[in-house]
Formats: C-alpha cells, structure tokens, sequence
C-alpha cells in the first residue's frame, strides 16, 4: 500500500555531498566579544570602529550588556574621541545569540558597542 514511501538514506555521503561541504561549516561562527575583535560603535561621540582590548567581566569574553575596554581603530574628522584613544563601552548588539529568561533568543547581525565616560 505505502510501497512507493521509502526513506533511501543510507548513511553515507556521496562524492558531491563531499565535497559540497556541510552546511554548518560554511556558516560564520558566533562567538563571544574578545580580545581584537572589532565593534561598530552606535552613538554620537566620534568614533566609528572600536577594537576590543578586554572583556571586563567572564574569562571567555564579553557578550550583549557586558563592559569592554576598547581601542579607537576609525573616528570622523571633528568627533570627540579620536583615533588611538582607550575608552570604555557597552555591548548593544552581539552577534552571538543570549537566551532569555522566557525561553526566547536574542541575536543581531553584526556587533556594536555605545562609549561610556
């Protein structure tokens, strides 16, 4: 009756599946913030590019609401910080995913830190 409903997978990969690569591995890895990383920096004080030089809190790295020390890597011309200047920051968007109390995940497509004095 079900005679035409077959699953054929048989366990192996063949040559093309091989060499087409997983699809998991052809994705980029999301990682916590650390050390050279670099950030887009979302608010008015003049930088553009932030460098992280440390993650202040956990050993692995800093992930969405943490404090980081960074490096001024690319500001605008008349901007407030300039290029090559150490500041502090807050993590606003993390590319790397953060669980939520209800169940739900949070995760951006690139990350961005705003100064702090």
């Amino acid at each position: 009756m079900f005679g035409g409903l077959r699953n054929n997978f048989s366990g192996s990969l063949t040559s093309h599946e091989m060499t087409s690569g997983n699809f998991l591995s052809q994705q980029q890895q999301r990682t916590f913030i650390q050390m050279r990383t670099v950030l887009k920096v979302v608010d008015n004080a003049g930088a553009k590019k932030v460098m992280c030089i440390q993650a202040l809190k956990g050993k692995k790295g800093a992930r969405l609401g943490d404090t980081i020390i960074a490096s001024v890597k690319e500001a605008h011309p008349n901007g407030k910080v300039k290029k090559g200047k150490v500041v502090y920051g807050v993590v606003v968007r993390a590319a790397m995913q953060r669980g939520r109390r209800d169940g739900s995940e949070v995760k951006f497509d690139d990350n961005a830190v705003v100064l702090v004095d």
